[in-house]
Formats: structure tokens, C-alpha cells, sequence
């Protein structure tokens, strides 16, 4: 509290000094200003043209918003326009996440007779074996999702490990919340991770947790300018592992409007996902590896590798015959990960690709292997919303819908007063994937990501298939004579969206 004063104290303090100089020295200091965030943008722009590896689509879009807006763009680029994997990570941090994955990595894995061609070329690529120990249940929107999550906490006799993006103060995360009050004065380990930015859990709301001797940590906390350089790096997963038997991942986070309980839409559509078996393994190691990070603490990895460590933590046991595959990834890493294991999945179809997602802004690799897929005569089907939770994504995703209708893609708009929030992604009805990355440039770049990759005939591909084309019931198929008639304004809206949509 007295941090939080002194911060407050000398922030007033630079607020009255600037203050001061801009009365007394407005003329002077204006053209100074202005001459130096000129030079700024110059360099800035000089920067992603020669120096920067991003993708050109946000490339562009930092140069139009610091060309049409100087003042905002070079400031909002010195917080959030920096190049992530450039980030540096305190030694803590190096060190115990890199014990924490290679002891991890260096477990023995079930014994196999042959994996699916995909997934050993997916393993190649990312370092995620697959598993085939696996019992999958899909799980279709918030009411079944949230049942079957909640029975398994009750069940939790040693362990709950729970991680969103976003987690709201209201009657399902408060019920949650008591849960895991309960449970951790039973005794039974529970740590809780919520992003910085995306979750905002008042003092009222977090003591009765913390009391029962729950703990609690914050991915990314934005408490001070410096640490607005990761404002735009967001922790998208989301995570439940229970005694290191159960995982849940997927579209949902936890909050009313999961439920449909929104006055913004009539029915939110989601898919979540429950796996029993060792593919949970890799769900509790990109839980830990988050923990640790966040921790940012000596030893912080030490009690989940030592050997009662891996015991209790990492020795799911064989649930099933079904293959599950998990692959994680984020803004550090040097390869594109998640997305490029997506693409994989794409590039193998044969007849159809089955795609849908909230937020459809691909890059410009992504666009390419879609567009080649159609034109290459193989359905491929994309779902979007018919009415968007945000204009900017919306507009943006729309934006995209034309180009596809021109390579022979089907586009499909969910029912205009609902909301299709679920992120998965069929191929020939025989693979598929599910988790928590949107098929946009945020998702491929700017966050942190876990999509679970499925192998076979298996329930819970099926499953996925059904919910599939009950979606396209409820749709409307696009058509590329009424997109090209688009009044000029919407155009517009879309263009500008679709232009500025891969920095934000």
C-alpha cells in the first residue's frame, strides 16, 4: 500500500513539473516535441522495414497508425509495438522454466506401435509427442462445460491447478471460487493464475482465497509504464489440471455471458474439452511452465520436478486408446508454433477443411494456405459470427470473406443475435484440433496459446463433427455477388479494421 503511495506521490509530482513546463514554455516545447516524435516515427518505420521479422501485415499497420496518428503511434509502439521475442526474461525465470521443461521433456513417454504420419511431423516441428492413453469428451457450451468442471473439482483430493484469461466476479466464478475455498481447507494444493490484463479480481473477491491458503499469481500485471511493454503479449490459455488425472482446455473462460446470461447476444456457442490420460501431462506442464514464469522466484520449478515432485504431479494414468496431442506456444518463441502446427493440419486434407473461429484475421502465410487449399478443389468451409463481440475484430474478419468466396471457400455467418466463440478446426473428418487460438494474427503472434490436436475415429471427433454442421444450420451462407456490392462504407470499415486489427 505505502509502494502504491510513493508511486501515486511521484507521479503527481511529474504530472505538476510537466504541467508547469507547458505553461510557461508551451511555443518552444511544442516544436521540440514535435520535432523529436518525427525523428521517433522516422527511426520506428526505418525499424520494421529493415531491422524487424514480424509479418508485413503488422509492419504496415505501425506505420499507417504512426504516418496518420505520430503522436499516439510512436508512443503506443514503445509500449506495445516492441518485438516480443526480443523480451528479456529475469534469470528466475530462465532458469526454472528451462529445469521445469527439459526434466518434463525427459519423462518416459507410453509405449507406441505407430503414430498418425501428422502428428509425428507436428512433433518434429513443435517437440509435443502425442499420447494414445487418452479418454476425450467434447464439451458444448458453458452449462455442460461448466457441470462437468465443477465435479471434477469436488472429486480433487490433492491438486487444482486453474488458469484463464478471463475470470469475472459474478454467480459461476464465484461458485468456482468457493470451490476452491473449500478445497484448499481440506487441504488439497489449489494455485490460480489469471491474466494481467484480461482479468481484474477486486481485494473482496481474492482474500477468502488467499486465507484458505489458496495461491494466487498474476501472468503479466500491468502496475507501471515499464510494464506496459507487455500490455499486447497476452496469456490467452485456458487450463484446469486436477490431481494431474484431469485436464480441461478450450473456448471458455469463466463468467455469465459463457452461460448466455449476456443482454449483448441470445445464445453464446463455445466447445470446451476434458482429457483423462497422459496427454493431461502436457496440460500441467504449460500450466507450470506460466507458474514459474509468474513466480519469477529461485527455485520456483523445484517442487514440481524434484523426484515426489514428478510423482505427484506428472504420472497421469492411462485413461483410453484415443490419441491427443498438445501443443502450446507464445510471443517468445522463436517459431510460430501453434500456428504453424495448424497449418500443418491444414495442408494434409484431402476433401475438407471445417473451420471456426471468433476472430478470423490470418497473416499473410496463413491466408495463403487457405486460399491454396480451395483452389486446389478441397471443401473448406469457414465459420465466423454473424454479430461480433468486438467492431474492430469483426469488421476485420469480414474483411477477409471476399478473398476466400474468390478461392471457392464456403463462408458461412452464425446466426446474427447469437455469438460463436468456439476455436476448432476439422480436417476430412478424421482429424481435428480444439483449444484456445482464433485463427488471427493476435492468436498466432501475440499470445500465449494451447490448441489439443485429435487423431482417428473417437467420440469426441465425431462429436465435433455433429456440433459442426448443427453450426451451419444455423447459418447464412456468404455469397460474392453481395459482397461485392457492400455499401462503401462498410468496405471501408472492414479495410481499416482488417488494416489495424493485427497490432491490437
Amino acid at each position: 500500500m505505502l509502494r502504491n503511495l510513493k508511486h501515486l506521490l511521484l507521479l503527481l509530482i511529474v504530472v505538476a513539473i510537466v504541467s508547469y513546463i507547458l505553461i510557461y514554455y508551451s511555443t518552444t516545447l511544442f516544436y521540440v516535441v514535435g520535432i523529436i516524435i518525427q525523428i521517433s516515427g522516422l527511426v520506428i518505420t526505418v525499424y520494421l522495414i529493415l531491422g524487424d521479422n514480424r509479418g508485413t501485415n503488422s509492419k504496415i499497420a505501425w506505420i499507417a497508425v504512426i504516418i496518420v496518428l505520430p503522436v499516439v503511434g510512436t508512443i503506443s509502439f514503445f509500449f506495445f509495438g516492441r518485438n516480443p521475442q526480443k523480451r528479456k526474461f529475469s534469470l528466475h525465470q530462465y532458469k526454472e522454466m528451462n529445469k521445469l521443461q527439459e526434466k518434463v521433456k525427459g519423462l518416459p513417454s507410453p509405449k507406441i506401435k505407430e503414430t498418425p504420419e501428422l502428428s509425428q511431423q507436428i512433433s518434429h516441428l513443435t517437440g509435443f509427442v502425442p499420447m494414445q492413453d487418452n479418454d476425450v469428451k467434447i464439451l458444448t457450451n458453458g452449462d455442460i462445460t461448466y457441470k462437468e468442471i465443477i465435479t471434477s473439482l469436488k472429486q480433487a483430493s490433492n491438486h487444482i491447478h486453474m488458469q484463464y484469461y478471463i475470470f469475472r466476479e459474478d454467480t459461476i466464478s464465484t461458485q468456482i471460487r468457493d470451490i476452491l475455498i473449500q478445497k484448499a481447507q481440506e487441504g488439497v494444493e489449489v494455485r490460480f493464475l489469471y491474466d494481467g490484463w484480461g482479468t481484474k479480481l477486486s481485494k473482496d473477491f481474492i482474500t477468502p482465497l488467499l486465507r484458505a491458503g489458496a495461491e494466487i499469481e498474476i501472468y503479466d500485471p500491468i502496475y507501471s509504464f515499464w510494464i506496459a511493454r507487455t500490455a499486447n503479449l497476452r496469456n490467452h490459455r485456458k487450463v484446469v489440471v486436477i490431481d494431474g488425472q484431469i485436464g480441461f482446455t478450450g473456448g471458455l473462460n469463466v463468467g455469465e455471458e459463457y452461460r448466455s446470461n449476456t443482454v449483448d447476444f441470445s445464445f453464446w456457442r463455445d466447445t470446451h474439452l476434458k482429457i483423462e490420460g497422459s496427454a493431461v501431462r502436457l496440460l500441467q506442464e504449460a500450466f507450470l511452465m506460466d507458474w514459474v514464469y509468474s513466480k519469477n522466484e529461485a527455485a520456483s520449478a523445484e517442487p514440481f520436478i524434484s523426484k515426489s515432485g514428478i510423482k505427484q504431479y506428472f504420472t497421469p494414468i492411462s485413461a483410453g486408446n484415443k490419441w491427443a496431442q498438445v501443443v502450446y506456444g507464445g510471443p517468445y518463441d522463436k517459431e510460430r508454433l501453434v500456428r504453424d502446427a495448424m497449418l500443418d493440419l491444414i495442408d494434409t486434407a484431402k476433401e475438407s477443411v471445417s473451420i471456426i473461429s471468433p476472430y478470423f484475421v490470418p497473416d499473410e502465410e496463413s491466408l495463403a494456405v487457405l486460399r491454396r487449399v480451395a483452389m486446389s478443389g478441397i471443401e473448406v468451409r469457414i465459420l465466423l459470427p454473424g454479430k461480433g463481440d468486438r467492431g474492430l475484430s469483426f469488421h476485420g474478419s469480414n474483411a477477409y470473406i471476399e478473398t476466400m468466396l474468390e478461392a471457392g471457400a464456403k463462408m458461412y455467418a452464425y446466426d446474427n443475435t447469437s455469438f460463436i466463440h468456439a476455436k476448432m478446426m476439422i480436417v476430412d473428418n478424421e482429424k481435428a484440433a480444439i483449444g484456445t487460438a482464433n485463427f488471427d494474427v493476435r492468436s498466432f503472434r501475440l499470445n500465449h496459446e494451447l490448441m489439443v490436436f485429435l487423431y482417428g475415429n473417437s467420440n469426441a471427433l465425431a462429436h465435433l463433427v455433429t456440433d459442426f454442421e448443427h453450426d451451419i444450420g444455423n447459418s447464412t451462407l456468404y455469397t460474392l455477388e453481395e459482397m461485392k456490392h457492400k455499401p462503401i462504407i462498410q468496405k471501408l470499415k472492414e479495410q481499416l479494421s482488417s488494416l489495424f486489427s493485427p497490432i491490437l
